[in-house]
């Protein structure tokens, strides 16, 4: 008899023992999920939130708050933008060339620059005048910039002035070329504005040598300025 309850006593243990090590060990599926343990099913594991929020929080003090075991794509969770650019904004815009020609015009023109996202950029433009050189006793002084304007209200207005060059002509074809960095906040815009003194020649463009405005997207710039001084501190003023 005493080996007979010993034997069901043992049996009973064994019996406890297996349900809690498989209960604390692996939630299976049906089971509820176990916290701080292994858990598994062999069907998908769906969580809805039946009201308003989100239907799952994850947090962590330390380290990433999710793991997964491959590097395959997963659909609608990758992250779609970086420093505010999608990553179609990435392929598309990080290098904008733009190119004017023209037959014939006379003395200096103002070329407005096609609209551009907010952002940081190295504006870099390049010039050839054929047919607007002067001469030795009446050089064409030509001037070219890349002119960024701004809104305030009602009212446009001229920030700033990038890559300015000043070329006086004799002779010989003019070409000009300047480069810059450039922050534009919304609504700010981008002009090529050329002057010359000889404001009635006539001239016109190569067809291998257009007009051209390059915009290379550098988001990521720092402007710091500070006043012409030895020992003064720069103090960053946008990005």
């Amino acid at each position: 008899m005493q080996r007979l309850k010993s034997a069901l006593t043992a049996l009973a243990v064994g019996i406890v023992l297996l349900a809690a090590l498989d209960y604390t060990a692996a939630a299976a599926t049906g089971h509820g999920m176990v916290l701080g343990h292994w858990n598994q099913a062999d069907h998908k594991t769906v969580l809805k939130n039946t009201k308003q929020g989100v239907a799952l929080d994850l947090r962590t003090k330390n380290g990433p708050v999710l793991k997964v075991n491959n590097s395959k794509r997963i659909k609608k969770l990758n992250a779609d933008k970086l420093d505010g650019l999608t990553g179609a904004e990435y392929k598309t815009n990080r290098n904008t060339l733009y190119q004017w020609q023209s037959v014939s015009h006379t003395g200096g023109f103002s070329q407005p620059v096609p609209p551009q996202a907010p952002g940081s950029y190295l504006v870099t433009y390049s010039v050839q005048l054929a047919g607007a050189a002067g001469d030795p006793g009446n050089p064409n002084v030509i001037n070219c910039r890349i002119v960024q304007s701004g809104v305030s209200g009602a009212v446009t207005f001229d920030k700033a002035i990038i890559g300015e060059t000043t070329v006086t002509s004799v002779g010989t074809p003019p070409a000009l070329n300047g480069t810059g960095p450039v922050i534009l906040a919304a609504g700010d815009l981008l002009r090529l504005a050329c002057t010359m003194t000889r404001n009635n020649q006539q001239w016109s463009t190569s067809f291998l040598q257009p007009l051209a405005v390059n915009l290379l997207r550098t988001d990521g710039t720092y402007i710091y300025a500070g006043t012409l001084a030895r020992g003064v501190t720069l103090k960053r003023t946008a990005d």
